[in-house]
């Protein structure tokens, strides 16, 4: 589907466009494991102090790793990770606050609508028409929220929750449209530490505004925490910059399929989130959108 470009990676060795592709996927499939464990931290621990524990932590971790990249790190990185860490941030809290109330799968599929929203964007940018399968899977992502929406109207703040989602999922298109112009001219790995900090920064200062803020206490807590950091935040975010340094953001925002599926399964397999006629119809159409628009790349 995508022809094999040669390009220069960040340390100066060779790297093909379809290793950065690979990259990508792996990162959004850690990526769509999160679902499930904030969910179930939110259980327990208020949603600001799981990300600020989980940010600040990753940041840290990587940070003794590549610590002479954060000594020689420039003002287009420092600035780049401070715009992605602010973007994220608030994709993150709609994404948090949103998830309370809907499912895991409903959760991971709206928010991955970003994958024809940003195509749509970029034509709004540009001042150009989207093709017309472009805008052809749009509806169908859009009626597929319509029938997710209505399956999630027994619990207390599903409406509620569903915007926060669908918020998310703006937010979530313009930090991969942001992603891609920041890494340009840029380290991308010392962006996504940045871009981590700001993050950790940001939800900490936000838990104490709001007296929330909570250490996690039991070996269970710990556990899924440290799978939120090494997993979905280390690896995650911080590799994604680099990942998106070769690839296009209409690209990578096709590979985020993997991201939805990923959710939904685990949503299904291990949290045993139930399937009703509706609920799969929306599933099929939100998914059509994304594999059609991918085929059509």
């Amino acid at each position: 589907m995508f022809a094999a470009v040669p390009a220069i990676c960040y340390n100066g060795e060779v790297m093909s466009s379809t290793s950065a592709r690979i990259l990508l996927i792996a990162v959004f499939i850690a990526r769509g494991t999160s679902f499930l464990f904030s969910k179930t931290l939110m259980q327990s621990l208020p949603p600001m102090s799981i990300l600020a524990v989980r940010f600040l932590l990753a940041f840290l971790i990587l940070a003794v790793i590549f610590h002479r990249k954060l000594l020689h790190c420039d003002r287009n990185s420092f600035r780049g990770g401070v715009i992605l860490g602010t973007l994220y941030t608030l994709c993150m809290i709609f994404e948090m606050f949103g998830l309370r109330h809907v499912d895991t799968g409903v959760s991971s599929l709206v928010e991955n609508m970003a994958i024809v929203m940003v195509p749509v964007f970029t034509a709004v940018l540009t001042r150009t028409l989207p093709k017309k399968m472009t805008m052809f899977c749009a509806f169908l992502a859009v009626v597929g929220v319509g029938f997710l929406s209505l399956t999630q109207h027994s619990s207390s703040g599903s409406h509620a929750g569903m915007t926060l989602t669908i918020l998310a999922a703006v937010t979530y298109a313009v930090c991969i449209m942001a992603t891609e112009k920041v890494s340009r001219d840029a380290e991308p790995v010392t962006i996504g530490i940045i871009q981590l900090g700001t993050m950790g920064v940001l939800s900490l200062t936000a838990s104490l505004i709001t007296g929330d803020f909570a250490m996690p206490q039991t070996g269970r807590q710990w556990a899924l925490m440290l799978f939120l950091v090494l997993l979905c935040s280390c690896f995650g975010f911080a590799f994604q910059p680099l990942g998106q340094k070769y690839v296009a953001a209409e690209e990578a925002a096709v590979l985020t399929v993997v991201n939805p599926l990923t959710a939904s399964l685990m949503g299904i397999l291990i949290a045993g989130e139930s399937l009703s006629p509706m609920k799969i119809t929306g599933y099929v159409l939100i998914l059509a959108a994304l594999f059609l628009y991918n085929r059509n790349t």
